[in-house]
């Protein structure tokens, strides 16, 4: 089996000639300026790997936010949703060390309900899932947005 480069310039191009996502609203999460992302997305500097000393558009932080971006909203829908809320409070307990009880308090949530999803999501009826899922989102995106 060969392994395939993720190409972030040609996943992102694709994405916008798709529909997907647009060009501004590509500027508005990153806010990479639209001049840089526009040389990106046609191509300056797709072909360079590596090392080089040739200019990129680029700078090594903005590269590194679109291509996570680009990974997970091109690719990250992929996974299960069960396996995606499992993982979610795995980050919060493994990540930012909060504690089953913690989550629950902060969240409002039954933490017998969040042990069932970290051990067994499947097991939990839908509704159930999707409170916690609802609520892990908001603690999630609140403990993103304070960090540097």
């Amino acid at each position: 089996m060969a392994a395939q480069m993720f190409n972030t310039a040609e996943e992102l191009s694709r994405a916008v000639a798709d529909g997907r996502i647009s060009e501004t609203a590509l500027e508005a999460i990153t806010q990479t300026p639209a001049a840089t992302l526009q040389a990106f997305l046609t191509g300056s500097g797709k072909d360079t790997y590596g090392v080089t000393t040739t200019l990129q558009p680029l700078s090594a932080d903005e590269a590194t936010r679109l291509s996570v971006l680009a990974s997970q909203i091109l690719q990250g829908f992929d996974i299960d949703d069960d396996e995606r809320l499992q993982a979610i409070l795995e980050g919060l307990t493994t990540q930012f060390h909060l504690t089953l009880e913690n989550i629950a308090l902060l969240a409002q949530l039954d933490s017998a309900d969040l042990a069932v999803a970290l051990r067994d999501p499947s097991s939990l009826p839908a509704e159930r899932k999707y409170a916690l899922a609802l609520r892990l989102s908001y603690l999630t995106n609140a403990i993103e947005r304070a960090r540097p």
